[in-house]
């Protein structure tokens, strides 16, 4: 009988253990989703900052360009040499508007759920912002390139991207240093470990010669037919 109680005791204690064990790791699980969830609403906050400093950008560079008009008007070098600035000018903003096919050095990160586990558009959309905050210049999912008025959305079994169907694993492509970008991914308790707890692989590659396609130019992506400028 003191065999069979001790034995009881035994079984009871080890049991008691388990349930404590389960109970913490969900309360760490829950506790992680919650500081994710927190780091998302400040993400949309740095974005909306972001934002608010792009437009400050693109007034400083209005003035820029009425600088360089005065210029222009004013030149009495030879119209060859203008036109070359002004040829010089247009690529520039040619590749920052995504219009032109560019190569740098970067990162290739590779999502993919396992097994059966989905891949949501929020958790492209997670990774996208997280490589925004590194000051990222170029990015592509799936060869698809990412621009202002990209969308990223689940449709039924499919990832849309500017309009396109893309299908698993998505391969986002950025190119910035390529140091900072795998750091601001996989931080801890960042984007790379927060898409674990989803059954969600991430992939980070640092590469050298990392190549982004231009923004499809067919009207599917860059409409502006509804667009007039304004004297």
């Amino acid at each position: 009988m003191k065999i069979f109680k001790v034995s009881s005791l035994t079984v009871v204690c080890l049991l008691l253990g388990i349930i404590i064990a389960m109970q913490y790791r969900s309360v760490k699980v829950n506790n992680t989703l919650a500081v994710y969830e927190q780091q998302r609403v400040n993400d949309l906050i740095m974005e909306l900052l972001r934002e608010q400093e792009t437009n400050e950008q693109l007034t400083r560079r209005i003035e820029e360009l009425q600088k360089d008009l005065e210029f222009y008007r004013n030149d009495s070098k030879s119209d060859a040499e203008t036109i070359e600035k002004l040829k010089e000018e247009i690529l520039r903003l040619e590749i920052i508007a995504g219009l032109k096919t560019v190569k740098g050095r970067g990162v290739i990160v590779t999502i993919e759920g396992i097994g059966n586990a989905p891949v949501d558009d929020d958790n492209i959309l997670a990774v996208l912002n997280e490589l925004r905050a590194a000051d990222v210049q170029a990015l592509a999912v799936n060869d698809e390139r990412i621009i202002a008025t990209s969308e990223v959305r689940r449709s039924g079994g499919y990832m849309m991207v500017n309009g396109r169907r893309l299908l698993p694993p998505y391969v986002i492509k950025a190119i910035a240093d390529p140091d900072n970008l795998e750091g601001s991914l996989k931080i801890m308790e960042g984007v790379v470990d927060m898409l674990k707890y989803y059954n969600i692989k991430v992939d980070v590659k640092k590469e050298e010669n990392v190549i982004i396609p231009a923004v499809r130019t067919d009207g599917t992506v860059l409409r502006y037919d509804m667009l007039e400028p304004v004297e």
